[in-house]
């Protein structure tokens, strides 16, 4: 996947968020529920513990996920802070969490730790445990924005010729291995998914740009979220329901939406009827 800058991700946050976060803080919540450490071992039944340690760091876990949204941004701009983000964020977390945990033992175990010694040694078991259900996502996280090592320019590619006046700037932007052989553009959250001759991948950066900087290549936007090369239509299909979708040379199906049929037709591609 191509990015612009150090320091934004490289997955959507839809996969990063149900395929890395979720996982880990249920797994954690379920072995903290089986250990049972800091007494609630002795003092509650498995089931017991299971909400006890769920709900806790399914509070926890959403304190510091939108707190994180709120980092992540900064990071694209300001990638080199983010030691002193990611603190910031772990602390901010861990003050209510320090306050709800005490309210939650005074009410379910009778312990009243509210006091300001109780709360400081609380605090400390509340950051321990805060780091170690992050530790995980937290540097896959920075794995993924490229912050773990300092960052370098990328190698030359001589099989990747720049960007000439008369070739769209968006061709610029692919990486060598797809050529420049574009047949589509898919929106997919924030992302434009390229499809080439020679494969597909994600770039960051909104479809109706990604059109913009393809300014003199012959194609068009179909739908709200597929642009088509022309020379990629192998043929056009009707739907029992009268939609058009076009089948590319790779075999991609594209839909049309009627908004865009029209302009599909005067363009002659309705008259593509490949194998």
């Amino acid at each position: 996947m191509d990015t612009s800058a150090t320091g934004r991700p490289r997955t959507p946050y839809r996969r990063r968020l149900l395929g890395r976060r979720v996982p880990v803080l249920l797994g954690a919540a379920l072995v903290l529920a089986l250990l049972g450490p800091f007494g609630t071992f002795a003092d509650l039944t498995l089931t017991q513990r299971l909400a006890y340690w769920v709900g806790l760091i399914g509070l926890g876990g959403l304190a510091f996920e939108l707190l994180t949204l709120a980092a992540g941004r900064l990071l694209s701009e300001r990638p080199e802070a983010w030691r002193a983000l990611l603190a910031g964020v772990t602390l901010a977390v861990a003050a209510p969490m320090t306050l709800a945990v005490a309210l939650l033992e005074k009410s379910l175990r009778g312990k009243d730790m509210l006091d300001p010694l109780g709360l400081a040694e609380l605090s400390v078991y509340v950051v321990l445990v805060t780091l170690l259900v992050s530790a995980i996502p937290v540097w896959l996280e920075l794995r993924d924005r490229g912050l773990l090592a300092a960052p370098t320019p990328p190698p030359p590619l001589p099989d990747r010729p720049p960007a000439t006046s008369a070739e769209p700037a968006f061709l610029a932007r692919l990486p060598a291995r797809l050529g420049r052989d574009l047949l589509a553009l898919e929106m997919e959250d924030h992302y434009v998914r390229v499809h080439t001759a020679e494969g597909s991948d994600l770039i960051l950066m909104r479809l109706r740009d990604a059109i913009a900087e393809l300014a003199g290549l012959d194609g068009m936007q179909v739908h709200r979220s597929h642009w088509v090369a022309a020379a990629a239509v192998a043929r056009v299909e009707r739907k029992p329901d009268g939609k058009l979708v076009l089948v590319l040379r790779n075999g991609l199906r594209v839909p049309v939406s009627r908004s865009y049929a029209t302009a599909v037709r005067e363009a002659g591609w309705v008259e593509k009827t490949g194998p």
